[in-house]
Parts: structure tokens; sequence; C-alpha cells
């Protein structure tokens, strides 16, 4: 008896962390837009294209602290690979990626 009470709290459990991640991506999706916004913004008042501005530019042009910050954290080859990538494209796809995956659970786990 014992067994089946744990399995179910954990199970509990479980779905309230799902629910809780679902939560946190739906939420940040106004940040993301924000930034998606700032990019665009960035790209059509300068010379950048959106295929050569690249995640890195951006966070080491207007947000040196997170960029320093993260680079202490993270491996640095790690995200000299994930900054490589066009800003602009890779907000949008985190952007819609996250929302979607957060619906998705919500959808799922309630």
């Amino acid at each position: 008896m014992f067994f089946w009470a744990t399995e179910n709290k954990n199970q509990r459990d479980m779905n309230k962390a799902a629910i809780y991640f679902a939560y946190l991506c739906i939420y940040t999706t106004p940040i993301q837009l924000f930034i998606l916004g700032w990019i665009s913004l960035i790209l059509f008042q300068t010379d950048n294209s959106i295929l050569g501005y690249s995640t890195k530019a951006f966070l080491v042009e207007n947000l040196k602290f997170f960029h320093d910050w993260v680079y202490s954290w993270f491996w640095n080859a790690y995200l000299d690979f994930w900054y490589q990538f066009p800003a602009l494209i890779m907000t949008i796809l985190k952007t819609v990626l996250s929302t979607w995956l957060g619906f998705w659970l919500l959808k799922k786990f309630k």
C-alpha cells in the first residue's frame, strides 16, 4: 500500500512541476517579444543585416553584463556555437517554441 501511495504522490508532484514549467514558458513570452522588438529596432536603424547580426553581437553591444555573466557560468565553446546564429531568427524560434511548449504542457497536465 505504501508503494502505491508514494507512486501516486510522485505523479502529482511531477504534474505540478510540469504545470509550473508550462506557466514559466508562457509568462516569459512578453519578455521574449520585447527582446524581439529590440533586435528588430536595431536591425532597422543600423546597417546590420538579418543574417549578419548574431546573438553574440547583440549581447556584447547591448547587454554586456549578461554576456559576461553567462560566459562565467557555461562552457565558452558551447555558447559560441549557439550565439553565432542570427539573433532575430533565434529569438523568433525560441519565442514560438517556448510558447507552444508551455500551452501544450498546460493542456496535457491540467
